[in-house]
């Protein structure tokens, strides 16, 4: 899950965050997942480190990774 600074904390629906999850995949919620960890794994090796840049960049997909973590995650416990 990710940290959120609360200024950009926006919790959406499960159905939206899944078809925003699903749109960042390109047309699977699993790879819109694995993308988001990806484009958090780049960010944090590059030079940029501006969390500002990125959560305002990523905003929608950041909450709606979140969204569907806590409701899948319970799905394994």
């Amino acid at each position: 899950m990710f940290a959120i600074p609360e200024y950009y904390v926006e919790v959406p629906t499960f159905k939206d965050a899944v078809v925003t999850m699903t749109h960042h995949g390109g047309g699977t919620l699993l790879d819109g997942m694995k993308g988001m960890d990806i484009t958090w794994k780049d960010y944090c090796a590059s030079d940029s480190q501006d969390d500002d840049e990125f959560f305002t960049r990523y905003e929608y997909e950041v909450n709606a990774y979140n969204v569907v973590y806590d409701n899948m995650s319970k799905l394994f416990v």
